[in-house]
């Protein structure tokens, strides 16, 4: 373990903790949109980017490597993109992003969404850092990105522990060199408003320390009766350029949220027949003013780099997070009827009581080097982080009376007293420890090679109030290769093998714990790059499997075993960019083959649900300043294809397909932007976890942004 004992001590000897806050593009929304060649060069992985393209990506391989060099797909929304299409969560952000299904759950207020057909809720990181262990909870702020970067397929090399679809990596905003101050008003309809302030500048004359400070507050109904919610987050960071080989970012934010969840509808009367009729979209189902959640979170870090020379440089990334849930969201109770009802005059309720607290301490050393040894560059990269995890949590339930769904009476809803799960409440612990080490190499006229391997020590503990402690200490090393030829023409085929893990607590029948769940992924494609760096296609193919799935045990169905297998194969197509001086457009086509591979239940040779084999976007921004100064038009449209509605495959979720549409003034000072999302206004569901649980997806929102900046 001489890497190991090398870079801890590296680590203990900087007398900063690690951020590296890069900041090259110094670019500002403030200045025109022309951008010169050479700053194009200089694009940073950190920093704005004022167009649909972006050319560099940190997330795969810690470094900045480019796009067009990296054999793996990874897909970039950029600030632009993201100020053109209102986005409202990050879910909104990731729907024109190939091989990702966003918001398959509707409005609970939460990030769903799926990469490759596997849900990977839990896997947000924030500037290449997990946020917690069990983000599901976590709705990110999207004014506080700078850039939205998603790794598809096994990363546990670089990342740890992840699932094996992929992840999203959310890129904080960061101090300008330009001075930058604007504020900002959006009204919409469903009483929408929120309220936008972001400002940047030097603290020095010499413009070493700068700050910034991003800051909203929003609030908004729904087309659910009873649901509402509304948001305060504040994100302060500063930057000091210590010297010229040296800097320091502070990265620190604190939001607060509320939020009455929507939690679904039965199929039968959304995408089934029932002989009552249809249930209308605006029915709740909860207890009205019962059902609301209240989130804290917190974050506090800062990213340190230092480069001894041109060939070594030291990076050390912390943070600590905080985060604290209390709420109460009802659905629909299973234990109570089996097999569901078809009536829905009587729908049998439960309340569901959750307090949270959770702290996560995060830290990730990183020593590059870059050199070359007889006609060959590397970029080597040798890294140790840690992750710290604590969750105090207690879960109760709550009788509920049942509920006409078609003629519904919610003053005569009688609700039970709390009565804790003991087998829920308590207190989980996780411990993670990683080293890795990847070379990136470079030889020839464009040969790129990429070779990772890591070792991980995890400690799980689950410690329950009805005197049950489970434990388990999965170790794991995974792996990465891949081979990509740069062609001068911007043309570059690409091979890969990535891996993940991913540790679980439990045990089977005997006692014996459980393994860690696999991924790995093969994965073959090309990408283009135009010479302008303003234009990019990725058409991948891959074949994905996820191994060591718990499923029923059939000789004691209390318990699980570890028999189970998803296999996903498919193709993505994505392109990005400017293609004339005055268009951009964003176009992806998704296709994925899911299928159970492994089960002892009835669910093998199924598909799993909430995976649509066939999807489809394209958005379009028009500039029409030669017509009007400041004019320009944007328009989308998204297509999600027909999904299982539930594990045994007994009925489909149709498809569906939505229409976007925007226009766009600009003034030196001003710019105003009217953006409709499902224009048409169409009723579907977004996707059925069961034949108890279907989720209405958004109904047309329209929304006016004004925005102003300080000159």
């Amino acid at each position: 373990m001489k890497i190991k004992s090398a870079v801890i001590a590296v680590a203990l000897s900087s007398p900063f903790v690690n951020v590296f806050a890069e900041e090259l593009d110094s670019q500002t929304d403030t200045l025109p949109e022309v951008v010169t060649r050479s700053k194009r060069l200089k694009e940073s992985t950190t920093g704005p980017i004022h167009k649909y393209k972006a050319s560099q990506a940190r997330t795969a391989t810690k470094s900045d490597a480019p796009i067009n060099e990296t054999a793996q797909s990874i897909s970039v929304v950029s600030s632009e993109q993201i100020r053109d299409q209102s986005v409202q969560t990050l879910a909104d952000t990731l729907k024109f992003v190939a091989g990702v299904d966003a918001g398959q759950r509707g409005r609970r207020g939460l990030d769903d969404f799926s990469i490759r057909g596997f849900v990977q809720s839990d896997y947000v990181l924030r500037d290449g850092m997990r946020m917690f262990y069990d983000t599901a909870w976590v709705q990110a702020e999207p004014f506080g990105f700078e850039r939205v970067e998603i790794m598809k397929g096994p990363a546990s090399v670089l990342y740890g522990q992840t699932g094996p679809g992929g992840f999203v990596n959310v890129v904080s905003k960061r101090p300008t060199y330009q001075p930058l101050a604007k504020v900002g008003l959006t009204l919409g309809n469903y009483d929408q408003q929120q309220w936008t302030a972001d400002v940047s500048d030097a603290l020095n004359q010499d413009g070493t320390l700068r700050y910034r400070l991003v800051a909203l507050t929003s609030e908004s109904n729904d087309q659910v009766d009873f649901v509402d919610r509304s948001r305060t987050y504040i994100a302060p960071s500063l930057t000091w350029d210590i010297g010229d080989r040296t800097s320091i970012t502070l990265l620190t934010s604190y939001q607060k949220s509320h939020y009455v969840p929507v939690r679904g509808l039965p199929a039968g009367g959304t995408v089934l027949f029932d002989r009552n009729g249809d249930i209308p979209f605006r029915r709740f189902t909860g207890v009205p003013g019962v059902d609301k959640y209240e989130t804290e979170m917190t974050l506090l870090g800062y990213e340190f780099s230092h480069s001894f020379n041109d060939t070594f440089t030291f990076r050390q990334h912390v943070r600590y997070n905080t985060f604290n849930v209390d709420g109460t969201f009802t659905e629909y109770n299973s234990n109570l009827t089996s097999p569901p009802p078809v009536n829905n005059l009587s729908y049998t309720r439960r309340a569901n009581v959750r307090n949270l607290s959770a702290q996560t301490w995060t830290i990730d050393n990183q020593l590059a080097a870059h050199f070359q040894t007889l006609g060959v560059k590397h970029d080597m990269l040798i890294g140790a982080d840690i992750l710290h995890y604590n969750m105090a949590r207690t879960f109760a339930n709550r009788t509920v009376t049942p509920l006409n769904l078609y003629q519904p009476n919610y003053a005569a809803a009688v609700i039970g007293a709390p009565v804790v799960v003991a087998n829920s409440t308590g207190n989980d612990m996780a411990k993670q420890f990683g080293i890795y080490l990847q070379d990136l190499i470079k030889f020839g006229e464009g040969w790129n090679v990429q070779l990772g391997l890591r070792h991980d020590e995890t400690d799980l503990v689950q410690t329950r109030i009805n005197n049950t402690r489970t434990k388990s200490d999965p170790s794991k090393t995974t792996g990465k290769a891949g081979l990509l030829y740069a062609f001068e023409s911007g043309w570059s085929p690409y091979i890969s093998y990535s891996e993940s893990f991913l540790p679980l607590t439990g045990n089977t029948a005997d006692g014996t714990p459980f393994k860690p769940e696999t991924g790995e992924q093969r994965e073959a494609g090309i990408k283009y790059e135009s010479p302008d760096h303003q234009f990019g296609t990725t058409f991948a193919v891959y074949d994905l499997k996820r191994q060591n799935v718990t499923t029923t045990d059939p000789n004691n169905t209390g318990f699980n075993i570890q028999t189970g297998e998803q296999r996903h194969k498919g193709f993505e197509f994505e392109t990005t960019g400017q293609l004339t001086d005055r268009l951009n457009a964003v176009a992806t086509y998704t296709y994925i083959d899911a299928e159970i591979t492994k089960s002892t239940t009835n669910t093998l040779g199924k598909r799993p649900i909430l995976v649509a084999k066939n999807m489809a976007n394209v958005w379009l921004r028009y500039d029409l300043s030669g017509w009007a100064q400041g004019l320009a038009v944007g328009g989308g449209a998204r297509y999600i294809g027909d999904q299982a509605g539930d594990a045994q495959n007994t009925f489909n979720v149709p498809s569906y397909t939505l229409f976007d549409a925007a226009i766009y003034y600009n003034t030196p000072s001003w710019r105003f932007a009217l953006n409709a999302r499902n224009l048409a206004n169409k009723q579907y569901i977004a996707g059925c976890a069961s034949i108890n649980q279907c989720y209405p997806g958004d109904p047309r929102t329209v929304m006016l942004t004004a925005n102003y900046s300080f000159k």
